[in-house]
């Protein structure tokens, strides 16, 4: 990944961190890297194909409480994904219900930290057993819809890490590829650009934001944020450059981002063969 990353000049490896179409990944022919499909999501591959197998819902999946159903579950989008060369499956959704009136509950596991975190890693295992990357999400405390741009979501520090941050942090722990951050403010910050979301759980695959859920340029870039999605909006070259240029964002923190997108790519062979 850095010897790619050194044969790039700046506007290709800014490229990189945003996509090319609302569910793919740009291209970049001369050194090998492909275009890279996404999909929603956690119930299925809607992206893609005309036609697409629909899953149980994620509470289903979870109400079984069975982990190889829920490994089986992922094991199957995976290979839908993969018939459909796609690389990227957005999901499994991981978020703990906290109102009854949370558009996205279906997608998600449940209000119970334990059972979120153990359906997740066996979705992402099965998922990812396919060379598909999984994507838990929505990071974090995503739990309305009304206002999903504005509303913060105020949550303490220990009640984040004993029930919001567990399925994050298991599925961390079982390698899932990338992590997508949320459109709500956490205790005021967004989390695009919340630095102190970006924990000590030793995570090293790939950022991603919500559908037009960043909200700045330097904010986001320094926070971590590797991959702004659907299209470049903060990430384009003119904001990224003048930024590097006056010293707001490093360069060093540029090439960090494009290692981090194709150091993962390598680890789940889409560097190495046809989609």
């Amino acid at each position: 990944a850095r010897q790619l990353v050194d044969k790039m000049p700046i506007d290709e490896k800014i490229s990189l961190l945003s996509g090319e179409t609302s569910f793919s990944i740009r291209a970049i022919p001369r050194l090998g890297i492909p275009r890279v499909l996404l999909a929603d999501g956690p119930q299925g591959v809607r992206n893609h194909a005309p036609h697409s197998t629909l899953y149980p819902c994620g509470i289903l999946t979870a109400a079984s409480w069975d982990r190889d159903i829920a490994r089986r579950v992922g094991e199957s989008i995976g290979d839908d994904a993969r018939a459909r060369g796609v690389g990227i499956m957005l999901g499994p959704g991981v978020n703990i219900y906290r109102s009854p009136l949370c558009g996205r509950n279906y997608e998600y596991m449940g209000e119970d930290p334990y059972l979120a975190s153990e359906t997740a890693v066996a979705y992402i295992r099965g998922m990812q057993s396919r060379g598909v990357m999984a994507t838990v999400k929505h990071f974090a405390a995503n739990n309305q819809e009304w206002s999903r741009h504005h509303a913060s979501s105020e949550v303490d520090e220990r009640t984040l890490n004993e029930i919001y941050f567990p399925a994050f942090r298991k599925a961390v722990e079982a390698g899932v590829g990338a992590v997508m951050n949320s459109y709500n403010p956490l205790n005021g910050v967004h989390a695009t650009e919340n630095a102190w979301l970006k924990g000590e759980w030793g995570f090293d695959g790939i950022l991603m934001s919500d559908w037009t859920s960043v909200y700045s340029t330097v904010g986001a870039a320094n926070a971590g944020l590797d991959l702004e999605m659907p299209k470049a909006v903060w990430f384009t070259p003119e904001k990224l450059k003048a930024a590097i240029e006056t010293g707001r964002v490093s360069q060093a923190t540029v090439d960090d981002k494009v290692a981090r997108i194709l150091r993962t790519y390598s680890r789940f062979g889409l560097l190495d063969r046809e989609q």
